[in-house]
């Protein structure tokens, strides 16, 4: 396991909104999300390196606008012609 340190500024988490006593589990979050987004990990991958259920990290993309379908525009055509 690699563990990762980050330094921010406690004024800079803040004006984020981010509480400072949780940005680690916030950034988990947040990293998770991008790499499924980018299609470097799968669902249940992303899941596990936020640290949350796989109900709640799909909650967690919901919450920020990110599609868990993970999906291209032609795979949704397709199914939707093949249904």
């Amino acid at each position: 396991m690699t563990l990762l340190q980050i330094a921010v500024d406690e004024e800079l988490l803040l004006s984020a909104g981010v509480d400072p006593a949780k940005a680690g589990e916030e950034f988990r979050v947040l990293a998770a999300a991008k790499l499924f987004e980018l299609r470097r990990i799968t669902l249940g991958q992303a899941s596990q390196l936020a640290g949350l259920s796989l109900w709640e990290f799909i909650d967690a993309l919901q919450a920020r606008g990110i599609s868990w379908s993970n999906l291209s525009e032609e795979q949704i055509e397709h199914d939707i012609r093949s249904a």
